[in-house]
């Protein structure tokens, strides 16, 4: 999920007027497919499902051609009872399926738009006024391209400063371009497109089971076709649910086995997802111990995040460094489970190349 700030009208910022007002001109709207792919949230869910049904019940113009797919990987929290009790300005279907990632329930939601349009939002979200028009807006039938916006974190949402600086700046990137031309800087948690354009592509790899990833490597695909993906910084939606640091950190493990194998499959990804050259203190702590294997990352981990939370009533001065190292522990974790070979790993550790062996 990408992370940015609000802009200083507090609904996103830029252009003419106020953002949360503003209404492109809608013309021969192409049919819509909002697919939504959920896992075991259901509350979430319902609350997304409420914002995209209060804007479409108030234009009847706008909700024209309009269904929401709902495709809940293996949840069995009562997402599906909830959703099909409820009632819907717009047909809302529900696709149950096994639990088998986020890669295969977006599939799912692509086969289902069929050759019109598809948005794809994560389920965690909240949508501003004036959203699903912009991205039903955003699209020329004589220039198709894969629209991504912005997901924004609240004003009042407590989030690490750290993490607004981060995304403040990698938004600023694609402000200043308006296109995404790297796969590390494409997602679809909050994109539409004509569905052809993703099914063209191959669609997602459902390989990626484990969080994380599952967009870039589509990314590599898109850009190798020659898709153009354009950033549209006012069709912004807000991510309010920052997860908590335990979570943060089990994930990067997800990440690290899925950075594994994005560069098998695409070895040119190799630079952008481990950039050479120096290498972070965390990281070189981790290589000073001459770890390697994924339990013995996994523990160190495990341990470093204990000191963390002992240690974070002294400050972050004293708890920072075993956050970063619980964090390139857990990444380094996933890597090795995910490259048997090593050499990843070596350079995600700034361990010197490896002879080339026949």
């Amino acid at each position: 999920m990408r992370l940015a700030r609000p802009g200083p009208s507090g609904c996103g910022g830029g252009g003419s007027g106020h953002p949360c007002s503003y209404t492109p001109r809608l013309v021969a709207l192409a049919s819509l497919t909002v697919a939504v792919a959920s896992h075991q949230r259901r509350e979430a869910l319902l609350r997304l499902l409420r914002g995209l049904d209060e804007q479409l019940a108030a234009d009847a113009a706008l909700r024209a051609g309009v269904r929401i797919v709902v495709v809940l990987d293996g949840s069995t929290d009562g997402s599906r009872e909830a959703v099909e009790a409820a009632a819907w300005t717009v047909p809302v279907e529900v696709l149950w399926q096994p639990n088998r990632g986020l890669a295969a329930a977006r599939n799912a939601g692509l086969r289902a738009a069929g050759d019109g349009l598809v948005w794809f939002l994560d389920d965690d979200l909240v949508l501003p006024p004036g959203v699903v028009a912009r991205h039903r807006g955003a699209h020329d039938p004589a220039r198709p391209a894969v629209v991504v916006g912005p997901c924004r974190i609240p004003p009042e949402t407590a989030a690490p400063a750290a993490l607004r600086a981060w995304w403040d700046e990698f938004y600023a990137t694609l402000d200043r371009t308006g296109t995404i031309d790297r796969f590390d800087r494409f997602t679809v948690a909050n994109a539409s497109a004509p569905a052809r354009l993703i099914a063209g592509a191959g669609g997602f790899d459902e390989r990626f089971t484990a969080y994380g990833l599952e967009d870039y490597e589509l990314a590599v695909r898109l850009l190798s076709h020659e898709v153009p993906l354009r950033f549209e910084p006012e069709a912004f939606v807000w991510h309010p649910d920052v997860p908590p640091m335990s979570l943060l950190i089990r994930r990067q493990e997800d990440i690290g086995r899925n950075t594994a194998l994005l560069a098998h499959l695409h070895p040119g990804t190799a630079d952008l997802l481990v950039p050479p050259g120096a290498v972070p203190r965390s990281r070189h702590v981790l290589r000073r111990l001459r770890l390697r294997s994924p339990r013995s990352l996994r523990t160190t981990s495990r341990i470093a995040m204990l000191a963390w939370r002992l240690l974070r009533p002294l400050g972050p001065r004293a708890s920072r460094p075993f956050e970063h190292l619980a964090r390139a522990a857990a990444h380094a974790a996933g890597v090795a489970a995910g490259d048997p070979g090593g050499h990843l790993l070596d350079r995600l550790l700034g361990y010197p190349p490896r002879p080339a062996t026949d």
